[in-house]
């Protein structure tokens, strides 16, 4: 027998759960199951190539800035 567990969200989120896992002929489970398996895991987007080795105030940003990407 599989782990079963409880999640709690809202009733509208749960009543448009339970009309895509009917109107599929699907349960609950397998419905959340179907849909995760659609959307499927999002990468980390990567925009740019700086990476700062400490948080920085406005100021500290625009130094950077000012001296460019690795320039």
């Amino acid at each position: 027998m599989s782990d079963m567990t409880t999640i709690k969200v809202p009733k509208a989120v749960r009543d448009r759960l339970l009309e895509v896992a009917t109107s599929n002929g699907m349960t609950l489970g397998q419905a959340l199951d179907h849909l995760l398996s659609t959307v499927g895991a999002r990468p980390k987007p990567t925009v740019g190539g700086y990476r700062s080795q400490r948080p920085l105030s406005a100021e500290g940003i625009d130094r950077e800035l000012g001296q460019g990407f690795g320039a």
